[in-house]
This record gives structure tokens, C-alpha cells and sequence, in this order.
């Protein structure tokens, strides 16, 4: 475990001494669940003013939204939150493809457009997700903004440790059986023996898109 930290937190270190040599803007994402918190843990590690951006929905769970609250007062972050305006009616019971782009990706590409951002951290693991990620890398030069993933060879159970071994608040979601949170109408309590995003989106897809997508708004 403490080589997987020591390896985030150097990969950490490399984005933003690059950023700097070369006077770049570098930001971490974070959604406030169990991966972001671990990886928001890191980057302040290395740099205790980071800036942080998250992308919020209407359809977040209030704990969530309560939780964010907790944990920017707490660590006193320089945070900043995106967040479309709510179209009126519940586009996922029509289209949760339409939904995840117009509430997520979308806000995505804003975030990394008003930021103006060479690179963004991010808390992608791949031990979750589809097959995607089992071609990952830590860091992701092809990508527009390049793209930084310190936990990804983290597992879930990694991901606990971590949180024990530093005391970090946990989302209370989580000690009701949740594995993966993201919206609530998307989010539901599996059972261990499932995948550890199994009950996302009902089953139906297992990215939202924001790792799946060019990102970056001509």
C-alpha cells in the first residue's frame, strides 16, 4: 500500500511541476465520493491550495451535497462547482445517455473551458468501470486537457485502507451499502459479491462519459 501512495503522490508531483515549468493551469476533480476524497487527500499533499472543481447535478443525493459542504469547510478548499441548469422534466427515465452528457459531460467541457485548464487530475481507478480503463494510464498525454490519474491501479479495498490509515471523513451513503455513488436516481445498494458498479445506471452502461469523451470544447 505505501508504494501505491508513494507512486500517486509522485505522479502528483510530476503534473504540477510540469505545470509550472511551463506556467500551466492544473486543477483536480472531485465528485465527493470515496476515489475523489482519496485523490483530493494526495494533491493537497503536494500542493495544499489546489484548485478543485466539481461537477454537481439536480439529481445528486442531498448527502452528497451535504458532504461537499462538510469537507470544504473542513479543508478550507478553493473549490468550484458546475452545474447545468435543471431542464424541467427527468431526461434519464427517457434517455440516461442524453442525461449523463447534458448534466455531466457537458459541464465537464465548461469547467475545463472557463478554468482554461492544461490538466486535471482526476480519481479513476481501473479496478472499476468497463474495459475501458484496463488500458489506462497514469498519465494520459493524448489527451486535451492531459489528463492525470494517481489512484488508478488503487482497488476498492485500497481505497478503504487508505481512508482508515488517514482518518478521512467518509460520505455516509457508504455505511448504508453503497459501493459507487453518483446521481440517486442512478446509484443503488448491491451486494459484495457484484461488481463494484453493477447497480449504476441500473445496470444498463457503466460510464457517464467524462472519461470516454474528448473534452476539450473547440
Amino acid at each position: 500500500m505505501r508504494r501505491k501512495i508513494n507512486n500517486a503522490l509522485k505522479t502528483i508531483e510530476y503534473a504540477f511541476n510540469r505545470a509550472n515549468d511551463y506556467e500551466e493551469n492544473i486543477a483536480v476533480a472531485c465528485s465527493f465520493g470515496k476515489d475523489s476524497i482519496v485523490t483530493l487527500h494526495l494533491c493537497r499533499q503536494i500542493h495544499p491550495n489546489i484548485k478543485v472543481f466539481s461537477i454537481m447535478t439536480p439529481y445528486k443525493f442531498p448527502e452528497t451535497r451535504t458532504y461537499k459542504d462538510y469537507i470544504t469547510d473542513l479543508w478550507q478548499l478553493d473549490i468550484e462547482t458546475f452545474e447545468a441548469d435543471f431542464t424541467g422534466d427527468d431526461i434519464y427515465k427517457q434517455d440516461i445517455h442524453k442525461c449523463c452528457d447534458y448534466y455531466k459531460v457537458q459541464q465537464t467541457k465548461r469547467a475545463i473551458k472557463e478554468l482554461d485548464l492544461d490538466y486535471w487530475i482526476t480519481g479513476l481507478r481501473n479496478t472499476e468501470g468497463g474495459d475501458m480503463r484496463k488500458f489506462t494510464k497514469e498519465i494520459e498525454t493524448d489527451k486535451d486537457p492531459i489528463k492525470i490519474n494517481p489512484i488508478l491501479h488503487f482497488t476498492e479495498k485500497d481505497i478503504w485502507l487508505y481512508h482508515a490509515l488517514f482518518n478521512l471523513p467518509i460520505h455516509p451513503l457508504y455505511l448504508e451499502g453503497y459501493r459507487s455513488l453518483g446521481c440517486k436516481p442512478c446509484s443503488a445498494i448491491g451486494s459484495d459479491e457484484e461488481s463494484e458498479r453493477a447497480q449504476r445506471w441500473g445496470g444498463k452502461k457503466c460510464e457517464c462519459g467524462i472519461h470516454t469523451e474528448n473534452l476539450r470544447n473547440s
